[in-house]
């Protein structure tokens, strides 16, 4: 199973202003000239074998998340991202698996961008729990707001709605999907698939942490591969950000320790923040993780280092089946 992260960023997309690019810059020449980098060959080397760091960024589209196992591919949410992901497949594919987990509009503003809802012969299946999702998504094609109707779609697209914790079949993988804590509510999904597992859990402000209050949904976050879990906010924004919806990375180590979760990468990064704060929230809760490990000393036996969490970033691949990359278990990322 392979996971692609299309768009990271939460709330609004982010792009990089000219102080950023030039702040990269500075950080970038100043990191080269301690490792000796005297020219700019040597500079472009070093920052393609990501030895000034890697990413370079965390990117500045809105969510969208691409599942794929076996020939199959599932796409999780509009965001910005998918208009890339449309531009990509679009000579080579003619059917699209979609999921949605809530109907907020970061998470919707890249279909009216991607391409094959206008070409006839393609076909788009759209999974979703919220039974007003095909109201909310055909009105951002009302012919104002954008110029194409909804009517004039040349693909044929088709709404299934599903109830949670019921399961969806698409090839090999098996999609369920559970709740999560939001403002108008929200569902994450749960893929499987040969022994494989990754879950969504972004869009959510898990104020139900301990086993018994996530209920149903605790077997959803139980024997995971990788789990995406939203850490817009660093615990100071968090708490003064009470019912916005959205958590903060120390949750996300605390249920990835005490539930024994492979890998978790954090995203639905906020617009306002930086990627150096990123990076130092990235910092701060690998510390964590290492200071809490000790509290769990039977439950890390397969997995003594514990578990692997690093910011998703706009265009990483993370295949299951592969050992995680160096930078994902945080050799290379600057503190």
């Amino acid at each position: 199973m392979e996971v692609t992260f299309w768009g990271t960023r939460g709330s609004s997309p982010r792009v990089m202003s000219q102080p950023d690019i030039l702040g990269l810059l500075h950080r970038l020449v100043h990191d080269a000239e301690k490792i000796g980098v005297s020219t700019l060959q040597e500079f472009l080397a070093a920052i393609e074998a990501k030895k000034l760091g890697h990413p370079l960024g965390y990117g500045g589209h809105t969510p969208c998340t691409e599942i794929s196992h076996r020939g199959k591919r599932c796409f999780v949410d509009f965001g910005s991202g998918l208009r890339e992901a449309g531009t990509k497949y679009m000579s080579h594919e003619t059917e699209y698996t979609f999921f949605i987990t809530h109907m907020h509009w970061d998470h919707l503003i890249g279909l009216n961008f991607f391409i094959p809802v206008f070409i006839p012969g393609y076909k788009i299946t759209i999974y979703h729990v919220h039974k007003n999702a095909p109201e909310y998504i055909k009105l951002m094609f009302n012919g104002i707001n954008f110029p194409v109707k909804w009517a004039d779609l040349s693909a044929a697209i088709e709404f299934v709605q599903v109830k949670v914790y019921d399961k969806v079949q698409v090839g090999d993988m098996t999609v369920s999907p559970f709740s999560l804590d939001h403002p108008g509510g929200s569902f994450g999904w749960r893929f499987d698939a040969a022994n494989r597992s990754v879950a969504i859990g972004y869009d959510g402000e898990y104020k139900r942490l301990s086993r018994t209050d996530l209920g149903k949904d605790l077997p959803y976050f139980q024997n995971l591969d990788l789990l995406l879990f939203d850490a817009q906010y660093d615990l100071v924004d968090a708490i003064n950000r009470h019912d916005w919806g959205h958590s903060s990375a120390p949750l996300g180590v605390d249920l990835a320790l005490r539930e024994g979760i492979k890998n978790v990468a954090f995203l639905h990064h906020d617009p306002w923040s930086s990627d150096e704060k990123l990076r130092i929230s990235l910092a701060r809760a690998r510390a964590y993780c290492a200071k809490q490990l000790a509290n769990y000393p039977n439950a890390w036996h397969a997995q003594p280092e514990g578990p692997n969490i690093f910011m998703a970033y706009d265009t990483l691949v993370v295949d299951l089946e592969l050992p995680i990359a160096a930078e994902l278990r945080g050799v290379q990322f600057r503190a």
